[in-house]
C-alpha cells in the first residue's frame, strides 16, 4: 500500500483516504485468517473468547452475544452488510445484529450496485455499513487494466504456484505471483475508491466515520511457506488500519495496537455510545493525539492437522521490541524485533522467553474462552465447495 510506503501505485484510492485519516503503522491482527479475525472485529473479543477459531470446526457465534451491529441497532442505527461471504457467511453468526446481510460475490465490485441502491433509500438515516471483499486473495488473478497500471504483462503467470510453494522455491519464482497479488490489490482499490467517491458525492464523507482495515496478510515463502492461517509471522499479522473522522486532523500513530479487537469499541466511543457490552481496546484517544499505552498484542490461530503433524493451537505475543510464538503444548520461538523486524532469525534468551511466556499465561487467565459464546452450525455443501476452492477446508 502506498500509504505505508510501497513503491508501486497499488492503492491510489485508499491513499487518498489515508490523507484524511489517523493511520496506525503497527496494527497487529488477532488472527492469521479470515473467520476468527473478523469475528474479533465484530465483537471486540479475542478468538479464544468468541470460540470461532478452528478451521475444520462448525463453530458459529452463539445467539445473543453482543456485536458492533447489535449495539448500534439498539441505539437506532440501520445496520447493513455487503460482503464476500464464504468465511464471513451468515451461517457462522456474522449476521448477528444486522438488519440486512448480503453476499453478492467475492469481490468489492460485486456489491457496489446494491450498496448504491441501498444508499439511495437510506442515506439520510443513521446507519452502520460493513463493506467487505476478498481482494487480494488466492488464486491471484489481476484484471488486465490493473496489470497495465502496474506495468505488468498482459497475462497472468502459468499455474505453478502450489508446486513452487510445496517445494519451497525457487524464491525468484514468487515475483510473478506477487505481481498478481499487487494487481488484485489495485482492483480492490479501484472499487473502494468508487465507493468513497459515491459517499463524497452524497455529502456523507463530512458526517461519516470510516474505518479501513484487513483481517490478515499473506506469505510468499517469507518463512518457507505460502498462504496464511498456519502461522503467526509478521507478514500474516501486520495489517493496515486507518480511521477517518470528520473534522479530525490526519496523523500517523507508530505505537503498537491490536487491530481487530480495537475497531468495535473505537467506533462506539466515536459515536458516543457508552455502557456497551463489547470488549476490546478503544483507540479513540489516539485519534485526538494521545499516546497508545499497549504493552503487548496477542494473536491466535489453530494449525490444522497434517501428515505426522497434530492439530496445534498457536499464540503470539508481540511487544515493541520482542515477539514470542508459543505452539501448544509448549514449544516457544523468540524474535528480537529491534534487529530482526521480519522475524527471520530466532534468538536464544531463556530469561526473556520465560518473562514473555509468563505474560502470555497471565493474559490467557484474564481472557478465558467464554462458555456459550460459540455454538455449532451446519455448513451447506455449496459453501464447503467454495471454501475448498479458496484453499480452506
Amino acid at each position: 500500500m502506498g500509504a505505508y510506503g510501497y513503491e508501486r501505485p497499488t492503492t491510489p484510492g485508499i491513499d487518498r483516504l489515508a490523507e484524511r485519516s489517523t493511520v496506525f503503522t503497527r496494527a497487529i491482527s488477532q488472527s492469521s485468517w479470515t473467520r476468527p479475525a473478523h469475528m474479533s472485529i465484530m465483537t471486540g473479543l479475542y478468538p479464544s473468547e468468541h470460540g470461532v477459531l478452528p478451521l475444520g470446526g462448525r463453530h458459529r457465534l452463539a445467539d445473543g452475544v453482543p456485536t458492533l451491529a447489535s449495539e448500534l441497532r439498539e441505539r437506532g442505527y440501520q445496520t447493513v452488510a455487503f460482503t464476500g461471504g464464504l468465511n464471513v457467511a451468515a451461517v457462522f453468526g456474522f449476521d448477528q445484529g444486522f438488519d440486512l446481510y448480503r453476499a453478492n460475490g467475492r469481490h468489492v465490485r460485486d456489491n457496489l450496485e446494491e450498496v448504491s441502491w441501498w444508499l439511495d433509500r437510506n442515506e439520510h438515516t443513521k446507519f452502520f455499513m460493513f463493506l467487505h471483499g476478498y481482494e487480494p486473495h488466492g488464486p491471484y488473478v489481476g484484471d488486465p487494466m490493473d496489470r497495465a497500471a502496474l506495468g505488468l504483462g498482459a497475462r497472468p503467470p502459468q499455474k505453478k504456484f502450489p508446486r513452487i510453494c510445496k517445494r519451497g522455491g525457487p524464491r525468484n519464482a514468487m515475483r510473478a505471483y506477487i505481481d498478481e497479488y499487487d494487481a488484485a490489490i489495485r482492483r480492490g482499490d479501484r472499487y473502494v475508491g468508487r465507493f468513497l467517491a459515491d459517499l463524497d458525492r452524497r455529502g456523507l464523507m463530512d458526517r461519516t466515520v470510516i474505518v479501513f482495515t484487513s483481517d490478515h496478510g499473506e506469505e510468499f515463502l517469507d518463512h518457507d511457506g505460502c498462504f496464511h492461517l498456519t502461522a503467526l509471522h509478521r507478514e500474516l499479522l501486520h495489517v493496515p488500519l486507518m480511521v477517518a473522522v470528520p473534522g479530525a486532523a490526519p496523523r500517523r500513530v507508530d505505537d503498537l495496537v491490536p487491530a481487530s479487537v480495537s475497531i468495535a469499541p473505537t467506533v462506539l466511543e466515536l459515536v458516543d455510545v457508552r455502557g456497551h457490552a463489547l470488549g476490546g481496546t478503544s483507540l479513540s484517544a489516539a485519534l485526538a493525539g494521545a499516546d497508545v499505552s499497549v504493552e503487548a498484542v496477542v494473536s491466535e490461530t489453530i494449525r490444522p492437522p497434517g501428515e505426522d503433524i497434530p492439530r496445534t493451537h498457536l499464540r503470539s505475543l508481540t511487544t515493541r521490541s520482542r515477539k514470542l510464538v508459543v505452539e501448544e503444548p509448549g514449544e516457544t520461538t523468540l524474535y528480537d524485533l529491534s534487529i530482526d523486524p521480519f522475524e527471520q532469525s530466532p534468538v536464544t534468551d531463556s530469561r526473556e522467553a520465560d518473562r514473555l511466556r509468563a505474560k502470555l499465561e497471565s493474559w490467557i487467565e484474564t481472557h478465558p474462552r467464554r462458555e456459550g459464546h460459540a455454538g455449532q452450525t451446519e455448513i451447506p455443501d455449496d459453501l464447503v465447495r467454495d471454501l475448498q476452492a479458496l484453499g480452506y477446508m
